[in-house]
This record gives structure tokens, sequence and C-alpha cells, in this order.
């Protein structure tokens, strides 16, 4: 009988199971018991550094949407900003102009400069005024009439002092000539 590599028996005839390995071989060798367990932890680790890159890459995509939803956000607002300037810009040239500032404002399509501010409001509320002079208001004429005059009694006339009568003598003359 003799001995092995592996330090197991090896009975005569029978062929050892392991060929013979040189000393440091020997030494380099690892038990399988250890090499299966260090396998285990090295497939564990693996799979927790995926697990955390995908929580990293969802973490990534996750700040991307956000600044997305925020660049949306910011250019909502500036677009807001720039319809309130122009609005704000018509309301003034309307009341110049004594018009309608909501109709001027659905007429009037304004330009902006480079920093948002709307330019040449006026002229193009001079261009829609000149296309449709009828949204200019219309001077008003008076209500009264000034030709007629409510007619004297002759309860009026005695309630007059005499310099009335005297100011408004062709009224008080038709009035006596009524009675």
């Amino acid at each position: 009988m003799s001995e092995d590599v592996t330090g197991g028996t090896v009975q005569a005839g029978e062929a050892p199971a392991v060929a013979e390995k040189t000393d440091s071989q020997v030494e380099h060798m690892i038990p399988k018991r250890r090499f299966d367990e260090v396998n285990t932890k090295l497939k564990t680790l693996e799979a927790k550094l995926a697990e955390y890159e995908a929580q990293q890459m969802t973490e990534a995509q996750r700040l991307q949407a956000q600044a997305q939803a925020a660049q949306q956000q910011a250019q909502t607002a500036q677009q807001r900003l720039r319809q309130a300037l122009a609005e704000a810009a018509i309301a003034k040239a309307a009341a110049k102009e004594g018009v309608n500032p909501e109709l001027l404002a659905r007429l009037v399509e304004p330009e902006f400069d480079d920093e948002g501010q709307p330019v040449n409001v006026e002229a193009a509320v001079q261009r829609v005024l000149n296309a449709y002079p009828q949204l200019k208001p219309q001077p008003v004429v008076a209500a009264t009439n000034p030709g007629r005059t409510s007619k004297l009694t002759m309860d009026d006339v005695r309630k007059m002092k005499p310099d009335e009568i005297n100011a408004r003598w062709a009224e008080v003359q038709a009035a006596l000539a009524g009675n």
C-alpha cells in the first residue's frame, strides 16, 4: 500500500485517483469546501454590485427626469412671463388709444427681443387699428338738445326775481301769452 497525494491510501494494483503533484502544486491547492465558500461569496457580492449599479442607474435616471421636468417648468414660466409682459405692453398702448385691451391682445402679435421683452407693440397696435378702424372709440354726441327748453308756467314767473324775468324775457312773454 502506498499513499497518494491527497493523503488517501491506494491498494496494490489500483491506479492512483490523482496524479502525483509536486510540492509547489500541493501548496497552491485550495480545499473544495473553501473554494465553494469563496465562490458563493463572490456570486453574492457580484449580485449586490449589480443591484447597486442598477440602483445608481435608476438614481441617475431619476435625477435626469427631475432635471428635464425642472427645465420644462422653467420654459413654461418664461413663456408665461413673456405673455404677461406682452399683455401689459398691449394694455398700455390700448389705454393710450382708448381701445379694449383684451380685444387688442387677441389681435396684436408682439415681437420679443433677445431678453424676452416685447418690442414694437405700439406699432403693432397702430397696424391693427389702421386695419380695423371700427375698433377706435367713436366721439360721443351730446345727448341733450340745446334748442329745446322747458316752458315756463305762470307759477314759475311769479316765483322769479325781476333780473331773472329780464334774463328770460322771451320765455316769460310766451308764458303770459299762453294764459
